[in-house]
């Protein structure tokens, strides 16, 4: 196991009690000889994570999402602690975090490597999600078009509210919502599920992780809107084609060895009675 000397703290100020907790955290790295520093810039600058051997998030999902880009920039592990509600990704609570950090500290720990999405407009410029790309009409009142390619072949034409393509991670978020289907974390896949469409028979459709999604939009009406784990991306300019794929890079994420997904999935979406819950 990789030796954890400098850790980046990264908070979410606006969560009520994130500092609090966060400093308690890197009272007890520094106990276990670590170096620690505190970031409030959030979401975190491509830069932040040069020369750390870990980032402990200190939020929610969003907090741990908003770390993605340096996290990949610098490929370092990410711990998440949840101050929140729902909590897939930031699976600690404060109480487990200060439990368990020493323990982890020492090299009691597993890394889970989670697919993440690149999604490049017209112009090259290209942004990365850990949990979904979302493709939706700009006014929310009117049906879009959108065109499909999977490696250049053309899949179908969707009319639609908007098109989920999710990673596995995702697969729990909004594709879930939209009736898409969960994924298991391993699996090597790109679930693209439409929002409402107009045809019945549209339904979600999973591809290879070595497939690149090409999506063209009508040229009539505006442009649809895109957002990028939750947050509205390349908002000027003409930006279809849109190329999505798997990226080479995977997001690193610290857990307890014998951490359960489907624990996690079965807690957070109620399923089954107390028992299987237990």
């Amino acid at each position: 196991m990789k030796s954890i000397r400098k850790i980046t703290f990264a908070v979410n100020a606006t969560k009520p009690g994130a500092a609090e907790s966060a400093r308690y955290l890197a009272g007890i790295a520094e106990c276990e000889g670590a170096e620690t520093r505190m970031v409030e810039n959030y979401p975190l600058p491509i830069d932040a994570l040069a020369g750390q051997d870990l980032c402990v998030a200190v939020g929610g999902d969003g907090t741990l999402l908003g770390v993605l880009d340096a996290a990949l920039q610098a490929d370092v592990a990410v711990l998440g602690v949840n101050v929140g509600k729902l909590g897939f990704l930031a699976t600690f609570s404060q109480a487990e975090a200060g439990e368990g950090l020493s323990r982890l500290l020492r090299g009691d720990y597993t890394i889970a490597e989670r697919s993440v999405l690149r999604c490049t407009n017209q112009a090259g410029e290209s942004i990365h999600g850990l949990n979904d790309v979302v493709l939706k009409e700009t006014l929310g009142s009117n049906l879009i078009r959108l065109r499909v390619f999977a490696d250049g072949n053309a899949v179908s034409e969707y009319h639609c509210d908007g098109l989920i393509f999710s990673t596995p991670t995702g697969s729990t978020a909004y594709n879930l919502s939209a009736g898409g289907p969960i994924l298991g974390p391993k699996v090597t896949a790109l679930a693209m599920t439409p929002i409402c469409p107009h045809t019945f028979g549209n339904r979600s459709v999973i591809f290879d992780d070595s497939t690149e999604i090409t999506v063209e939009a009508s040229t009539t009406g505006d442009a649809p809107r895109i957002t990028v784990d939750g947050q509205a991306r390349f908002t000027a300019g003409n930006n279809f084609p849109l190329r999505l794929a798997i990226a080479e890079k995977k997001f690193r994420l610290m857990q307890n060895p014998g951490h359960s997904h489907f624990a996690i999935v079965r807690d957070k979406l109620n399923w089954g009675g107390p028992a299987i819950r237990d």
